[in-house]
């Protein structure tokens, strides 16, 4: 669930800084055993560009299934000290990320963390591709993009991560809370790199009835009043990346989301999975 405004604006970021010199890129997602979000001797920071064909489904209803469209790319790592900023934009799972490592060590980790959980949507849709009211979603209110903050406890093996968060919202848009684990794997082969990872959810009644209930100032006939506990959701991606030369890699990346019956069984929800597929091109500078 991609957040549309942070693309344009990390799109203009892009291009002021596409004639400034860096390292070479390495991948961050935190999700991942070879992230960058580790303890740094003074100030590091690491970055690449590119552009990427992405396909979805969504799950709101009245919305077209198979939206799609080009995304400008953009992965992002700051690190100063115990201190990180990330955004990930090359992996489907990936997105925003500030925090503070508090332990690291013996292939342990224990992080603050706060990211962006939930995209926002009103009657337009999610906002990624749309332009105008779809009549199905006519006469909701507006679910605003949240931010949550908490702890992160990390185990790294060889080529493998086994990841626990518990996490609040801070911005006042639920309320919530969320809790994620996920275990991933890096599998190399000649010059392709492997990743594959499935991750579990649960998110709070706050959370699901903030995002997927129904009051009575937006129900209709079609849609009535909805109410619910809390949900949960599972993932599944798979994501490959080949360098063609020294500067250019070719990646593809594929998410699949299923959701528990609480949302499912939301007036605005039309299926309970969402499939998410991407192609595309990195610049490594």
């Amino acid at each position: 669930m991609k957040n549309a405004l942070l693309n344009y604006t990390f799109f203009i970021i892009t291009l002021l800084c596409m004639s400034i010199f860096s390292t070479s890129s390495m991948a961050s997602n935190r999700y991942y055993a070879d992230n960058t979000l580790e303890p740094t001797q003074g100030f590091a920071w690491d970055w690449s560009a590119g552009v990427g064909y992405h396909i979805g489904d969504s799950y709101l209803i009245g919305v077209d299934s198979y939206d799609h469209g080009m995304l400008v790319d953009l992965t992002l790592a700051l690190s100063y000290e115990n201190f990180y900023l990330d955004f990930d934009h090359n992996q489907l799972s990936g997105g925003l990320v500030v925090g503070y490592s508090l332990i690291d060590k013996f292939d342990w980790g224990l992080d603050i963390l706060g990211t962006n959980v939930q995209s926002g949507f009103n009657d337009k849709g999610l906002g990624l591709y749309n332009d105008g009211i779809i009549d199905e979603l006519r006469g909701i209110k507006t679910r605003n993009y949240d931010f949550d903050t908490g702890l992160r406890l990390t185990r790294r093996f060889e080529n493998s991560q086994i990841s626990f968060e518990y996490l609040h919202d801070i911005s006042g848009t639920h309320n919530g809370w969320i809790v994620n684990t996920f275990f991933s794997h890096i599998l190399p082969w000649r010059n392709w790199e492997f990743r594959t990872g499935v991750g579990l959810s649960a998110y709070s009644s706050d959370f699901t009835n903030y995002y997927f209930g129904i009051d009575s100032s937006e129900a209709t006939s079609d849609r009535p009043i909805y109410r619910t506990n809390a949900s949960s959701s599972m993932m599944f991606e798979f994501h490959a990346e080949y360098p063609i030369n020294q500067d250019w890699v070719f990646l593809a990346g594929w998410l699949t989301t299923w959701f528990s019956n609480e949302i499912d069984e939301s007036p605005i929800i039309t299926r309970r999975y969402q499939h998410q597929a991407k192609v595309g091109l990195r610049y490594v500078f």
